[in-house]
C-alpha cells in the first residue's frame, strides 16, 4: 500500500472517530467505517482481495443499517453485497490477472438493455417505498438498485461498474446528508462517502488502466 493511501486513511479514520465522539455516535456504528476505509483502499486498486474483505463487513453493515432504520441499505449488504463479493472474488481469482482480473467490456446492446431496466426498476421500488410513506425512500432505492448493478457487473469483471459506482457514492452522499438532518450523529457516513468517492475514482482509474494494459497485450 503506497504511503499515500495510509496517511490519507489515518485522517480519514481521526475524523471519523473525532466527529463520531462529538456527534456521540455509538462506536458500533463506526465500526464497519474503519473497515471501510482498508476494503476501498483494495478496491480503488481493483484488487481481488478488497471483494473478500467486503464481503466479511457487509455483515456489520447490515446490522448498522438496521439500527439506522436504513432498511433498503441493511437488505442490499446482507442479500446482495454479502454473497455478490464472495462470488466476485472467486471468480476473480479464477481469471485473475496479477492481483486483479481480466476485464471486459459492455456491448452497446448491453448498455441500453441495463440502463432501461436500470431506470424501470428504481421506479417501481420508490414508487413502493414511498407509498409506505418510507422516510428515505429515493436516494436509499436508488442505492439498492445501483448496488445490484454494480455489484453484478464487477463479479464479471465488466469495466462499466467503476462509472456506475461513481453515481453510486454520489447518491450515498446526498442520503447521507439526508440522514445527518434527521440525526446528526450519522456524520460520520459522511466523512466516510468523501473518502469513498475518492477510491470509487481511483478505482475508475485503475480499472481502466488495467484494461487499456490487457487490451495492448491481445494485439
Amino acid at each position: 500500500m503506497k504511503k499515500s493511501k495510509v496517511i490519507i486513511i489515518i485522517i480519514t479514520g481521526i475524523a471519523i472517530l473525532a466527529t463520531g465522539i462529538l456527534t456521540k455516535q455509538h462506536f458500533f456504528l463506526m465500526v464497519p467505517l474503519f473497515i471501510s476505509l482498508f476494503v476501498m483502499s483494495f478496491q480503488s486498486e481493483a484488487n481481488r482481495y478488497g471483494s473478500l474483505m467486503g464481503a466479511i463487513n457487509s455483515l456489520i453493515y447490515t446490522a448498522a443499517y438496521t439500527y439506522m432504520g436504513v432498511y433498503g441499505s441493511a437488505v442490499s449488504a446482507l442479500l446482495l453485497s454479502f454473497p455478490m463479493q464472495l462470488m466476485t472474488f472467486f471468480n476473480w481469482k479464477k481469471h485473475a490477472y496479477k492481483k486483479t482480473v481480466i476485464f471486459k467490456q459492455m456491448s452497446n446492446k448491453m448498455r441500453v438493455v441495463s440502463t432501461v431496466g436500470v431506470l424501470a426498476l428504481w421506479a417501481v421500488a420508490a414508487l413502493i417505498l414511498y407509498r409506505l410513506k418510507y422516510e428515505y425512500a429515493i436516494f436509499d432505492s436508488i442505492l439498492f438498485l445501483l448496488g445490484i448493478i454494480v455489484s453484478v457487473l464487477t463479479m464479471f469483471a465488466y469495466i462499466e461498474y467503476t462509472y456506475l459506482w461513481i453515481v453510486q457514492a454520489v447518491v450515498g452522499l446526498f442520503l447521507n446528508v439526508q440522514m445527518i438532518i434527521n440525526d446528526y450523529s450519522q456524520a460520520t457516513y459522511f466523512v466516510y462517502g468523501i473518502y469513498a468517492l475518492y477510491c470509487v475514482i481511483c478505482a475508475f482509474i485503475n480499472v481502466r488502466k488495467f484494461y487499456k494494459e490487457q487490451q495492448n497485450q491481445l494485439k
